[in-house]
């Protein structure tokens, strides 16, 4: 059976979605503390190629063709990270072997992930291009979630500092730094700032698809304040380091700034936050859902979800300035009581009821289940940490502990944007 048309709006979310996870298999298999072998990180790599290339071809109704493409994107994006491997360990500019290695590398990549999706069998109908921008905002959340587990670990590890200029790497393309030398603290931050990059690519792609698809103005200014915060946050990353705009390498010209780091983490999380919302008001569900339902208790649930976000926003703060400063430990210990009881009470009320209500009633679920998976984290950081800023050599257990915790209270905002997205889309109050 001949595949149909490729369905040109599904290849780029699909490109991006397996660009993704390769970066993911990829970051976490050369972790310093995992340092996998080769074969199983080309092995991880390619699963997730097989993976996305399957789905296309079952999902798009473009039978290989789809898979084909999207492996194109995918290996197109990857040339963000394909330079460290080209490049001479003395980091003296790319090895003959580039030549061959850079479209090889896309036809590959393109010819696997299209013989998966000719696996898949018979292609479904081509869905409407909405879908697909609905899944490339979900793709943008997980890309954003990464970057914000890796900039957590950055911290976690006193990796902030270990790269001494920027936008080089000293005093390298950031793109072409070797491979070789990525080791220790150097990995942590260097594979943050490509992370960065990857996130700030998929942010402006996606944003460019809603301003050519999108009706409802409000979202296309919406992408456009995403866009911008996601250029703000990659230059406030830089500036933590230099203090200023400088191509020096000389660490007497920088001047690092602990102000700009706490301001970096926050910015980061509030960056998730906005694009868990483009998610929620992108979504297919959100699209086909009637009118709102009118409901006599949703003044007050409106409120405490407010109340919520606005108290989680404090708390962002505080946190970041305990784990870079060892401040306001005490203050944050007493807010995240008042978080978890608010976080309990609007997802126990989402859960109780709005009975009928997936979204709602779900996100209420998840609401109570995260936010005690984050009091008891919270509770072994600081047993662990004793309450001080993790400095010199942290433990393992020091590491683990801070970035799961970091990361379950991003989870935590993201939960608390979209449930107040949701309750607002599908009730009303009554009268």
């Amino acid at each position: 059976m001949a595949p149909s048309r490729v369905d040109r709006s599904a290849v780029v979310p699909f490109g991006f979605a397996m660009a993704v996870s390769m970066w993911a298999v990829a970051y976490l298999l050369r972790l310093p503390t995992v340092m996998a072998p080769s074969w199983l990180l080309a092995a991880g790599m390619l699963a997730a190629v097989a993976l996305w290339g399957w789905l296309a071809g079952r999902s798009t109704g473009g039978g290989w063709l789809s898979g084909a493409a999207a492996g194109a994107v995918a290996a197109v994006l990857n040339m963000l990270i394909l330079g460290s491997l080209l490049t001479g360990p003395d980091g003296g500019g790319l090895r003959p072997e580039a030549v061959w290695w850079v479209p090889g590398s896309v036809l590959a990549i393109a010819l696997l992930a299209g013989a998966c999706a000719a696996l898949a069998g018979r292609p479904a109908a081509a869905a409407e291009p909405a879908i697909w921008t609905a899944m490339f905002a979900k793709v943008a959340v997980a890309a954003t979630f990464l970057l914000v587990v890796a900039g957590g670990l950055v911290t976690s590890n006193e990796a902030g500092l270990a790269v001494v200029d920027w936008p080089n790497t000293f005093g390298s393309n950031m793109f072409l730094y070797p491979l070789a030398r990525m080791t220790g603290g150097i990995y942590y931050e260097h594979a943050h700032r490509l992370f960065g990059a990857l996130v700030g690519l998929t942010t402006i792609a996606l944003a460019v698809r809603l301003w050519r698809r999108e009706t409802r103005g409000w979202l296309e200014r919406l992408a456009a304040v995403a866009v911008v915060l996601v250029v703000v946050q990659g230059i406030l990353g830089g500036l933590r380091v230099t203090g200023s705009f400088t191509l020096s390498t000389a660490e007497a010209d920088m001047a690092p700034s602990i102000a700009l780091a706490v301001m970096h983490g926050v910015l980061g999380q509030l960056f998730l936050g906005l694009m868990v919302a483009i998610a929620v008001v992108t979504s297919r569900r959100w699209l086909a859902s009637p009118s709102a339902e009118p409901r006599a208790s949703l003044g007050g649930d409106r409120s405490l979800q407010l109340w919520l976000l606005a108290t989680l926003l404090v708390q962002l703060v505080l946190g970041a300035a305990q784990r870079h400063l060892a401040w306001g430990l005490i203050i944050h210990i007493t807010l995240a009581a008042v978080v978890t009881m608010l976080a309990v009470i609007a997802g126990a009320r989402a859960w109780g009821l709005y009975h009928g209500s997936w979204p709602v009633q779900r996100l209420g679920q998840a609401l109570i289940g995260v936010v005690s998976v984050q009091v008891a984290l919270g509770i072994a950081a600081l047993a662990v940490t004793q309450g001080r800023a993790i400095v010199g050599s942290p433990t393992a257990a020091e590491v683990t502990l801070a970035t799961a915790h970091q990361a379950t209270g991003a989870a935590l905002l993201a939960l608390a944007v979209a449930l107040a997205l949701w309750t607002r889309r599908l009730f009303a109050p009554a009268g």
